[in-house]
């Protein structure tokens, strides 16, 4: 009788091999088999080794942009009318978050987009032609209103509302759509006036602002969210 052939697999090709429901079910019986056996932490490395313990994105078609050359266009109330530091800080800001967490994702350059703007205007932009213009596979635009970065005169904590919408330049269609309404940072307090700097703090808050949009087309970790508020403290 032949001896059944048994095959290795590496971590990536479990992932591809487990659905959603399958690591659910795995995860509960090694948890289950590891907490009798006083080794939890067994469970809790399988479910990183799939990818089972990230939380998805609202874009469920994320896996898409692989292999996608993407245009970041960040809008401000100022980048309307002018060049904006704040707004060009945001899409670098997303697009190294985008290029770090999604594999073989492409940027188009900040300056080709900020010529585009040069050439065509601040304001009415068309978001396709400027994708098809630039060679782009999809549009990605965070519009940003009501910008504020003081709580009071002692105090800097920002708060802004945005929206984030992806384009297909190919046709024009808008493929997502979230808003995000009165994003505030911190939460909970402020940081004084005496400790920073405005432009310190502004760099901050948009670098939050940035992870926040980012977590729309990215499994992440619950962890992550948690720490954001811990970041005022390093400052």
């Amino acid at each position: 009788m032949k001896r059944p052939r048994f095959r290795l697999f590496d971590a990536h090709q479990i992932q591809k091999r487990l659905t959603p429901m399958v690591c659910l079910a795995v995860f509960a019986a090694v948890t289950l088999t590891s907490t009798q056996c006083g080794c939890l932490g067994i469970a809790a490395n399988l479910m990183h080794a799939v990818g089972a313990d990230k939380i998805p994105p609202e874009y469920e078609n994320y896996k898409d942009l692989k292999d996608k050359r993407i245009a970041v266009v960040t809008l401000t109330e100022a980048s309307r009318y002018s060049n904006d530091t704040a707004s060009r800080f945001l899409s670098r800001q997303v697009g190294q978050i985008l290029t770090s967490e999604l594999k073989d994702l492409r940027l188009v350059r900040e300056d080709e987009v900020q010529q585009w703007r040069d050439e065509n205007g601040f304001d009415n932009m068309e978001f396709a032609q400027l994708g098809e213009d630039l060679k782009a596979d999809r549009v990605l635009v965070v519009d940003v209103t009501n910008l504020s970065l003081r709580d009071g005169q002692s105090l800097y904590r920002g708060q802004c509302s945005a929206t984030v919408e992806l384009i297909d330049p190919a046709d024009g269609s808008l493929l997502f759509s979230r808003d995000i309404d009165e994003f505030t940072y911190p939460e909970n307090a402020g940081q004084h006036v005496s400790e920073t700097t405005e432009t310190k703090f502004e760099k901050l808050y948009l670098s939050v602002l940035a992870a926040r949009v980012g977590r729309l087309f990215h499994p992440y970790d619950f962890g992550e969210t948690v720490a954001l508020d811990g970041m005022i403290a390093s400052q």
